[in-house]
């Protein structure tokens, strides 16, 4: 039989694809098991861990529903169910009253707080790979979500170093930053948050 290369690679993509399957229900699974004793719902601690990462002038209700994955509707029934816990406040943006913006209340950076074991089922089974194939999925999932990201599957969100609209070290005193997009000064605190905007300057085209 002829060797073929591009069938070896799309049987190969294709392997990798039902793993990378199988691999989002297990981490579901993990994600329900450890949120039963919170009384929240995976999906209700996500977007708590969004609100308390994501940089307050860009944490809408519409960046959420990207960085789950899920309508702008599904995105305001969760946002209100934890509205009702006294976990989230929502208030319109200044300048901009068709933006809903979400912060944490006082209550809900205590329930922030008490994540702190989020996820660590996950990171203990991914630390039990030998070092070399760590290194080598750190470098395809990497790839991975850099092509999700580019095709407009993947919303990512990350600080403001890096990113192309960021300008470091351009302002005065209490706003050191700016960001080109939104075209506004940042403190140096603000621009340590996650911002759903991040554009990353390998991405740029």
């Amino acid at each position: 039989m002829r060797y073929d290369p591009q069938q070896r690679k799309e049987n190969r993509a294709a392997r990798v694809s039902m793993a990378l399957v199988r691999m989002a229900q297990a981490v579901k699974k993990i994600g329900q098991m450890e949120s039963d004793d919170t009384g929240l719902s995976p999906v209700q601690i996500q977007s708590l861990l969004f609100t308390a990462h994501t940089r307050g002038d860009v944490a809408s209700v519409g960046s959420l529903a990207d960085h789950l994955g899920t309508t702008h509707v599904t995105a305001v029934k969760i946002v209100n169910g934890l509205v009702i816990k006294g976990l989230i406040a929502k208030y319109a943006k200044p300048g901009d009253r068709r933006i809903t913006l979400l912060q944490l209340t006082s209550q809900g950076e205590e329930a922030v707080a008490k994540l702190d074991r989020w996820g660590e089922a996950l990171e203990e089974a991914v630390q039990s790979l030998p070092e070399e194939a760590l290194a080598s999925l750190e470098t395809g999932l990497g790839a991975v979500l850099s092509a999700l990201q580019r095709r407009g599957h993947l919303v990512v969100a990350e600080p403001c170093l890096g990113c192309i609209h960021f300008r470091p070290n351009t302002g005065q005193d209490e706003t050191p930053h700016y960001c080109n997009l939104i075209r506004k000064y940042l403190t140096h605190e603000a621009t340590l948050k996650q911002c759903p905007e991040h554009k990353p300057s390998f991405l740029a085209p």
